[in-house]
This record gives C-alpha cells, sequence and structure tokens, in this order.
C-alpha cells in the first residue's frame, strides 16, 4: 500500500498504533534505576572476590616462605 494515498484518519491512526512502542519518562527512570542497582550489585560482588583472591595470595605466599625458609 504506497502511503501517498493514506487518508488523515489512516495515518493519524498508524502513528496511535505506534505510541505504544514508545518509552516515556517514567519507563526510562526505572530502567536506569534498574541498571543503577545491578551496577552497585556487580560492584559488591567484584569486591567481594577481589578481597577473596588477595586473601588465598596472601595465604599461599605465607605457606610458601614457611616452606622455603
Amino acid at each position: 500500500m504506497a502511503t501517498g494515498t493514506l487518508t488523515d484518519t489512516e495515518r493519524i491512526s498508524r502513528l496511535e498504533g505506534a505510541y505504544e512502542h514508545l518509552a516515556t519518562k517514567a519507563d526510562l527512570e526505572r530502567l536506569r534505576g534498574d541498571l543503577m542497582a545491578n551496577l552497585k550489585d556487580l560492584e559488591i560482588k567484584l569486591t567481594v572476590r577481589l578481597v577473596g583472591i588477595v586473601a588465598v595470595a596472601t595465604g599461599v605466599i605465607i605457606a610458601v616462605d614457611r616452606l622455603v625458609t
């Protein structure tokens, strides 16, 4: 169907149908909040893992040092 043959009513109807696919400001703010929460969770998980790795590495270094000396 050629778009040049649409009536004004048909064109408005198509535009109104497209509105449901658009995000509102509230949608974007909710998404932003979710992303910030996810980033905070990720930061905590990475920090805990890094502390764990440092603790294990320290233990290995101390154990090797005691075996060598």
